[in-house]
């Protein structure tokens, strides 16, 4: 009996654990729904979107950046995030839509979310039955509605699921505006679990201009997050001065779409700090002096302001030569063991050789991770010699491999480069790498005074010590289970005959 009970709570556990797996995650089901990715400001076509016009339709929708429509130049509120929205503007009549299907987990809370602003140069508006400008005059309206994908696009009946938002409010005349500035939408969508649908924007205009600004809109699976994430913790590549801080990006959420990041440094003995701002979440901060201990973080920004930091990356600049930080959270130097032949280093980072197409050996084989160096101002055709000197003592049987093209195959691979490898006759966890300015190992393949070096240490070792152990598979252990369940319930069968 006390084996009987074991056996299904042991089942009742795998088929927890496969429920657990397929609980849907919060993600934004939405794509491009913030309109930064587009072809130009002023220019038309949104990545994510399709776009359709009435015959003989006029203007369009378009990347709107800064306080001007782009046709017409008539102003209109900047957009409230990020830095384009998409807005209507034409210089006659016609009929719009910007369109995009979205697939409804089957189960969880979604939710969409938006923001939305109409203006109308002339002083009625009037939301006819019917999306063709050339039919019904006056015929101003805009709308955004949930389609069934199924349902011709300018439908106004049966197919159309839900209305998200609609000016004016109903089939009758209207003011000129729809507010002061841009309003907030937000509509459950729950109910169309399982399904696809469509969401359309639509804008109709035939009595003057009409600008529709739509913006940060979101469909949200899950609860909908307010504040930006913090960033993981940033890695760093100290030199001369400066520290240039790598930190994981940071996912855009509803109504906040990352328009950047911030850094700061601040020295760990008291003092100001010297902060720094970027585009990417590539961040460098000037001015700091060596050999001074500071403790730098990063955070993404918004519109709505900077979200929290990440935790502090003891950093200090050295003196002379580099610094740069492990993916095991140590510190490794650098050091240009040969100045004479101009080079100097520009960038590096360690990554993890997961972050890289599969190594051969696979990615456990680079315990020490792989280093990512760009060295220019070398004299053309010059060797860099560089010396790396990492935390711990490098394997017994260390290789050095790369990944990217070579002469006889430009195609990115991994391949062995110990011609180039030395590792250091008394220091256990220094070595040195060569690499001649266009030659084997130089990933630009040109003499051209610049030098670009993806490898990292292999240890074959690792690599056997890291080979998987067999397992039950899951449904395997079902299927035993059950044959030892039929196979208990026979034999009391027969233990039950006189």
């Amino acid at each position: 009996m006390h084996r009987k009970q074991g056996l299904v709570r042991g089942l009742g556990l795998a088929f927890g654990l496969l429920g657990s797996l397929g609980t849907a995650q919060a993600a934004e089901l939405l794509t491009n729904g913030s309109f930064e990715q587009n072809a130009g400001a002023g220019a038309q076509g949104f990545a994510g979107w399709l776009s359709a016009s009435r015959p003989g339709s006029q203007g369009g929708f378009f990347a709107q950046q800064g306080g001007k429509a782009a046709v017409t130049k008539v102003a209109v509120p900047a957009p409230p995030d990020g830095a384009f929205a998409l807005m209507s503007d034409q210089p006659g009549p016609g009929s719009h839509v910007l369109y995009q299907d979205v697939a409804i987990p089957a189960s969880g809370s979604v939710t969409l979310t938006g923001r939305v602003y109409v203006q109308s140069a002339a002083r009625i508006a009037s939301a006819p039955a019917t999306l063709d400008h050339a039919l019904v005059t006056p015929n101003q309206q805009v709308r955004i509605d949930i389609m069934d994908p199924a349902a011709p696009l300018d439908d106004l009946g049966a197919g159309v699921l839900a209305n998200v938002f609609r000016w004016p409010a109903t089939d009758t005349r209207g003011p000129s505006v729809s507010g002061s500035g841009y309003q907030s939408l937000q509509l459950d969508l729950s109910s169309y679990a399982g399904r696809t649908v469509r969401l359309r924007i639509v804008e109709v205009d035939n009595r003057q201009s009409l600008f529709f600004g739509v913006d940060a809109l979101s469909i949200w699976s899950g609860a909908v997050p307010t504040v930006l994430d913090a960033p993981g913790n940033p890695a760093f590549f100290a030199q001369g001065g400066s520290v240039q801080l790598t930190a994981p990006t940071v996912a855009s959420i509803p109504g906040q779409t990352v328009t950047g990041y911030v850094a700061q440094c601040v020295p760990q003995g008291g003092g100001a700090a010297v902060t720094a701002t970027s585009s990417t979440p590539v961040v460098v901060v000037a001015g700091l002096a060596t050999g001074v201990a500071y403790n730098c973080s990063v955070a993404a920004q918004s519109n709505s302001g900077t979200g929290p930091v990440s935790s502090a990356t003891p950093v200090t600049v050295p003196a002379s030569g580099a610094t740069v930080s492990t993916p095991q959270g140590g510190v490794a130097r650098l050091t240009v063991e040969n100045p004479a032949s101009g080079c100097t280093l520009q960038s590096a980072t360690m990554k993890r050789a997961e972050n890289l197409p599969r190594p051969p050996q696979g990615p456990q084989a680079y315990p020490l991770g792989v280093l990512d160096m760009r060295s220019a101002g070398c004299q053309t055709g010059a060797t860099l010699k560089l010396n790396i000197t990492v935390p711990q003592p490098l394997p017994s049987d260390a290789q050095y491999w790369k990944y990217g093209p070579t002469a006889s195959n430009t195609t990115p691979h991994w391949y062995a480069f110990n011609g180039g490898f030395k590792p250091h006759p008394t220091l256990a966890n220094t070595y040195t790498v060569e690499i001649q300015d266009g030659g084997l190992g130089d990933d630009d393949l040109v003499a051209n005074g610049v030098v670009v070096d993806p490898g990292g240490i292999m240890s074959p070792r690792a690599a056997i010590a890291a080979l998987p152990v067999p397992v039950w598979n899951l449904w395997g252990l079902f299927g035993t289970s059950g044959l030892m369940l039929l196979a208990m319930a026979a034999w009391r069968r027969r233990g039950a005959r006189p």
